[in-house]
């Protein structure tokens, strides 16, 4: 009896033993797989300001040189295109933190849920600003144009293309948010 008792404890140690290990293989798998999710989210903030950036110069060519459009309507766009790569840059300061998967879980936690917070309220400032700086565009066009009959329904296509892309590129950010949050849940639940 007493040597049944001793061999089910050392089956327990193994097993305990066993469970450890898997643990923390568990928590390295978690680690890591986040980390991508915040390196992808990285990789994605850092396309949105460069192409932001990009537009400053393109701007001034398409809409100044090349339509003879107003230089204010480009000033504005600049405007927009520096505000959107400061959001960028404000916002994502917090992924590119090289200690942010070293340090506490739930201070990780609660930095990236404030980070995705701010980029879920961003349409509510980034939409009714485009879509003004849009009819400031399309009516500088129909004043240089003389209202040409086809300028209003291929700049309203336009603007509903450009919001449909921005509107897929938004959710599939708060989509990994809400990934990467949910993979730090699970390694704070292994705990």
């Amino acid at each position: 009896m007493d040597y049944e008792l001793e061999e089910m404890r050392q089956q327990m140690a193994i097993l305990k033993d066993k469970l450890e290990n898997q643990t923390i293989v568990n928590d390295r798998f978690i680690r890591r797989s986040i980390k991508r999710g915040v390196g992808t989210l990285n990789k994605r903030y850092l396309v949105i300001a460069v192409i932001a950036l990009a537009m400053i110069p393109y701007g001034y060519w398409a809409f100044v040189m090349l339509n003879g459009l107003s230089v204010g309507l480009w000033i504005a766009m600049c405007v927009l295109m520096l505000a959107v790569a400061g959001f960028i840059y404000f916002n994502g300061r917090v992924l590119r933190d090289d200690n942010l998967m070293g340090g506490n879980l739930v201070e990780v936690k609660r930095k990236l849920a404030l980070a995705k917070k701010r980029d879920g309220n961003w349409p509510w400032f980034g939409i009714p600003v485009a879509v003004a700086w849009a009819s400031w565009a399309v009516y500088e066009m129909a004043q240089r144009t003389g209202g040409s009959e086809y300028l209003v329904p291929c700049c309203i296509v336009g603007i509903l293309v450009g919001a449909l892309i921005g509107l897929k590129v938004h959710f599939r950010t708060q989509r990994h948010y809400r990934d990467v949050l949910e993979q730090l849940e699970d390694l704070e639940d292994t705990k």
